[in-house]
């Protein structure tokens, strides 16, 4: 082999060992190709009609990630607070305030129809739901549950919100 050939063969290695941890980096440290959803809540009081108040709840999933990002489930659950509840701590979890008040529901937020709802890269999608709640409750305790398609992963967001008991 001559020297020319030696040195090309020298540049061909190390590009490829380059490639190969480029590649490494990209997808496995960094990981560019796994779940990156940004969650939130957003809520909206409807007001209210004879005993109960009608209130929007949305789930705002954003894909931070480069693929597209599938749901088969997102379970909405509500907790309350009415004006006469006494205010107390979670025993094992102080200082975090106690929501006494359940809705004895878990709502599915995507309708089996449209399962699996998507979310591409880039996008910012809401999910609405509509529903009633007992209009006497100050304070509701929203948490919302999905799990990514595909792996074991539970992604968990929870808010709180003061419902206007003026209405």
């Amino acid at each position: 082999m001559e020297k020319g050939q030696i040195i090309f063969e020298i540049i061909k290695f190390t590009l490829i060992v380059l490639a190969a941890l480029f590649t490494y980096y990209k997808f496995f440290r960094e990981g560019t190709h796994k779940q990156r959803i940004e969650f939130d809540i957003d809520f909206y009081n409807l007001g209210v009609l004879n005993t109960d108040r009608i209130i929007e709840i949305g789930a705002l999933a954003e894909n931070k990630g480069n693929v597209e990002q599938k749901f088969d489930s997102m379970l909405l659950r509500i907790r309350g607070i009415d004006k006469n509840s006494e205010l107390n701590e979670l025993k094992k979890h102080k200082p975090r305030l106690v929501f006494p008040l359940n809705s004895k529901n878990k709502w599915e937020m995507i309708p089996k129809k449209y399962i699996p709802y998507f979310v591409r890269p880039g996008v910012k999608q809401r999910f609405p739901i509509v529903l009633k709640i007992p209009k006497n409750w100050t304070h509701i305790l929203v948490k919302i549950t999905f799990k990514y398609r595909g792996t074991k992963d539970v992604h968990v967001s929870e808010r709180a919100f003061q419902t206007n008991v003026e209405n």
